[in-house]
């Protein structure tokens, strides 16, 4: 039983420790690293493009995208405290499944609904030129650390990179489900989606093309203004 009050005071202490801002470097660039960035308040910041691309993004993860201007958002364009508020459903979504040891285990990283089922730290970082972020969850007691990032392309678009690490020596096997979520139909302007969001969500409809991998965003009726 002392055992097992002493093991619990420690996950408790451990769970505490201070946030802390240095510099290190990932793949070759430097990035400012917050360590424990989830015991910090929500904050918000900004991601530059050498083009088009604007993106707020929460620390949290909760965001808003697009291009050019509000007119063309990827995702919904509200006000910063609404956009922190919606992380859960807004942005990147990655579940996984794990089996190790001969037992399995459900593993949502960087999501609020997670929170206290795992001895976790998490990690903010972005790189020196503002047009990279990257959000990182260190499972301890799964030896497991994720990671995703956010930068974008002329080309491409934005671009969202997912790594999943073993930190352990153990082989352990992985079912995941990894992507993005609340995507805007196309031709939804700022002002339908604030005024009508519960029509767009109604009406949202998501297609496939398995030949291409291409997704398609669209609405399967037209809004009509009834005023």
């Amino acid at each position: 039983m002392t055992n097992t009050v002493l093991a619990e005071k420690e996950r408790i202490l451990n769970s505490t420790n201070d946030i802390e801002l240095e510099t290190i470097v990932i793949d070759k660039e430097n990035y400012f690293k917050i360590s424990n960035s989830d015991k910090m308040r929500p904050f918000f910041m900004s991601i530059v493009s050498d083009s088009n691309h604007w993106m707020f993004i929460s620390s949290n993860g909760g965001l808003t995208a697009g291009r050019k201007n509000s007119e063309y958002a990827l995702f919904p364009y509200y006000t910063d405290d609404k956009i922190t508020e919606s992380a859960d459903i807004t942005g990147n979504k990655s579940i996984f499944k794990v089996e190790k040891d001969g037992q399995e285990y459900m593993w949502e990283p960087l999501a609020i609904r997670s929170l206290g089922r795992y001895k976790t730290t998490q990690n903010l970082y972005k790189n020196r030129y503002g047009n990279k972020i990257i959000f990182e969850e260190i499972n301890h007691d799964l030896s497991l650390t994720f990671r995703y990032q956010w930068s974008s392309s002329n080309k491409f678009g934005f671009i969202k990179k997912s790594k999943l690490i073993n930190t352990s020596s153990d082989s352990i096997k992985v079912t995941l489900l990894d992507g993005l979520q609340n995507i805007m139909p196309a031709s939804i302007g700022s002002d339908i989606q604030n005024q009508s969001s519960n029509l767009v969500d109604a009406y949202k409809r998501s297609e496939l093309q398995v030949t291409t991998g291409l997704g398609i965003f669209a609405l399967s009726a037209i809004l009509v203004d009834k005023a």
